[in-house]
C-alpha cells in the first residue's frame, strides 16, 4: 500500500511539474498539493508532526523555522539524475527550534544557512543525500547547555563548514567535505572523503574536536598534515597522503594508511573544489588493498550505506519525461512519465 501511495505522489508531481514546482503533503488521512511562491511556508503550516512532505524539482523558500518532526523529501541534488525534474533546491535560513525531533531531509540542496540556537535543544535530526552550500551551525549564538544527540549526515556534500557543538552521540557516514568540521565531539565519523587542503595548524580539517571515531575516511590533501585538531580522538583505516598526518594530541591510531598517493587508489582522483563530474569509485586493486574495519573498501562506496549512485532519494524516482510539443487531433497533449521505485 505505501509503494501505490508513494507511485500516486510521484506521479501527482509529475503532472504539476511541467507547469510549476509544487509540493504534497501526505498525511494519515488526506493529501494536499501546494503550489506557488509561499506553498513551502504553506504546506508546512498544514502540516502535523509525522507527516511527510515531497517536494518536486525546482526553487522553493523555506519556512524560517521548524518546530515539527516532519520527513520532508526532494527529488535530489545531482544534476544527472535530476534531468527529468531539476533538483530540489532550497533557499532562505533555516533555523530549526524546540519541537522538531524527528525532522527528516532527503534529496534537496540548501542554499542557505542552517541553524540550530543554543538555546533550542532538538534530537534525532537527519539529513540523507543533501548537498550543503552555505554555514550548518548547530549550537548558533552561544554554546548549548544541554547536549543534543542521535544526528545523522549519511550521504551528503558540503561545500561550506559543519558546526557541531553541542552534538553528541551522532553519526556521518558517506559524506564529502569541500571544507572544515568543527566542534564535534564524541561522534563517528565513517566513510568519508575530506577534500579540503589546510594552509596551516590553524585551519586542520577536523578542528577543535575530542573523543571522536573517525574510520574508513580518505584525506585527499597532498601536503599538508594538518588533518585533527583535538584529543582522544579514534582515527582507523584512514587513507591519507601525507606519510606523518597529524591527528591531533593522544590519538589512538589503529591500522591507518599513511603516504597514499592517491592517483594509485582512484580510477580518476577527485579533488578540490567538489564537481559532480568527480568520480569517487577506487580502482579494483584498492577496493581489497585498503580495507575498512567491517572488511568493506574505505570511501564513500564503503560501509554500512555505500553511495548510491546519483545520490537518488528514496521516493519513487522521475527519471524521465516526454512532452508532445502540441495536442493531437483530439486536442489531447501525449504525455510519457517514467516513475522508477527505490529500494533505499
Amino acid at each position: 500500500m505505501k509503494k501505490i501511495i508513494l507511485l500516486s505522489v510521484s506521479l501527482f508531481l509529475a503532472n504539476f511539474m511541467m507547469a510549476q514546482s509544487a509540493i504534497v503533503l501526505q498525511s494519515t488521512d488526506t493529501t494536499a498539493v501546494f503550489t506557488g511562491n509561499t506553498a513551502f511556508a504553506d504546506a508546512y503550516a498544514l502540516a502535523e508532526n509525522g507527516d511527510t512532505l515531497y517536494l518536486s524539482g525546482g526553487g522553493f523558500t523555506a519556512p524560517s523555522g521548524f518546530e515539527k518532526g516532519l520527513k520532508i523529501f526532494g527529488a535530489g541534488i545531482h544534476p544527472d539524475s535530476t534531468a527529468a525534474t531539476y533538483i530540489t533546491q532550497i533557499s532562505g535560513s533555516i533555523d530549526i527550534k524546540n519541537g522538531a525531533d524527528g525532522l527528516y531531509f532527503e534529496g534537496m540542496q540548501f542554499a542557505h544557512d542552517i541553524r540550530e540556537y543554543h538555546s533550542q535543544i532538538v534530537d534525532d535530526v537527519s539529513f540523507v543525500r543533501c548537498k550543503f552550500d552555505n554555514t550548518l551551525d548547530f549550537s548558533y549564538s552561544g554554546t548549548a547547555a544541554t547536549l543534543r544527540k542521535n544526528y545523522a549526515f549519511i550521504q551528503s556534500v558540503f561545500t561550506s563548514r559543519l558546526d557541531l557543538e553541542g552534538v553528541t552521540n551522532s553519526l556521518i557516514t558517506n559524506c564529502i567535505f569541500n571544507e572544515r568540521i568543527y566542534y564535534t565531539n564524541s561522534n563517528s565519523i565513517k566513510n568519508s572523503s575530506f577534500l579540503y587542503s589546510p594552509s596551516s595548524s590553524s585551519y586542520d580539517i577536523i578542528t577543535n574536536s575530542n573523543t571522536n571515531v573517525i574510520t574508513n575516511c580518505i584525506f585527499h590533501s597532498p601536503t599538508s598534515p594538518y588533518l585533527i585538531d583535538g584529543a582522544s580522538n579514534t582515527v582507523q583505516n584512514c587513507v591519507t597522503q601525507h606519510a606523518t598526518p597529524g591527528f591531533g594530541s593522544t590519538p589512538i591510531d589503529v591500522n591507518n594508511y599513511k603516504g597514499i598517493d592517491l592517483s594509485t587508489v582512484f580510477t580518476s582522483s577527485p579533488s578540490e573544489p567538489f564537481s559532480f563530474d568527480d568520480n569517487y569509485h577506487l580502482t579494483t586493486s584498492a577496493e581489497t588493498t585498503y580495507n575498512g574495519d567491517d572488511g568493506t573498501q574505505v570511501g564513500i562506496y564503503g560501509g554500512l550505506f555505500p553511495l548510491k549512485e546519483g545520490f537518488v532519494p528514496q521516493n519513487p524516482h522521475i527519471s524521465a519525461k516526454t512532452i508532445s510539443s502540441g495536442t493531437d487531433a483530439n486536442g489531447f497533449l501525449n504525455v510519457d512519465v517514467e516513475v522508477n521505485a527505490q529500494d533505499n
